[in-house]
């Protein structure tokens, strides 16, 4: 797949890669109303995932990144050979799937609550024979998982606020080891980082996108 192949709608690119998001997101639907008929979308993901908010009910194309935003976020970090991109709330993996087609040497690692969604992006990812990436089902608040040494951590507003303020904190507390860059999606992680974390906003320069910014530690 070439680059325009990403400018496709991306529903038409997850139906020719082979996803079923639809389906998965439409039975974990039906198993949350299962369990709590009267529900609504802001507590069906915590009715099945022990009080995280995972989003289950919400369109799949809202849901996940479009894969034209990926493929643009890609283009402006220019990643090398080697260097490591880490997803955080990574959904069916769309990232890691622009990554194998356009920078396919870069490694990608995704974390993502959702044990349908990871065996989902995984099985496309074998598919497509992606040597350089996988998903993990990990819950980003367990506190016996540390974040990866990674060069570039994407983060989506993947659960409730006091989730992405400990990732945050987290990446704050990595930073007398390395440096990377953030790349943070919706309104209340750059919300957090702007008003709460001057460590990305005050050294280098921010470069803001409608839908998302980058921060170079």
């Amino acid at each position: 797949m070439d680059r325009p192949f990403f400018n496709l709608d991306s529903e038409q690119i997850d139906l020719k890669l082979g996803f079923e998001i639809n389906r998965i997101e439409s039975l974990l639907l039906s198993e949350a109303k299962n369990l709590r008929p009267l529900g609504t979308m802001a507590n069906f993901g915590e009715i099945l995932h022990k009080g995280h908010q995972t989003w289950v009910g919400l369109d799949p194309q809202i849901l996940n990144t479009p894969y034209i935003e990926f493929a643009e976020i890609c283009d402006q970090l220019q990643p090398k050979t080697g260097e490591v991109v880490v997803d955080l709330g990574a959904g069916y993996g769309r990232l890691g799937i622009v990554l194998h087609f356009l920078y396919s040497d870069v490694m990608f690692k995704g974390y993502e609550l959702v044990g349908e969604r990871v065996i989902e992006g995984n099985r496309i990812f074998k598919n497509f024979q992606v040597k350089n990436g996988e998903l993990f089902q990990e819950d980003l608040m367990n506190p016996l998982f540390s974040l990866p040494v990674a060069n570039y951590y994407f983060l989506y507003d993947y659960g409730k606020v006091e989730h992405i303020r400990h990732t945050l904190s987290q990446l704050e507390d990595m930073t007398d080891h390395h440096h990377f860059k953030v790349i943070a999606r919706g309104k209340g992680a750059r919300s957090i980082i702007e008003h709460e974390h001057p460590w990305l906003t005050s050294l280098n320069e921010v470069i803001h996108k409608n839908n998302y910014s980058i921060y170079a530690f």
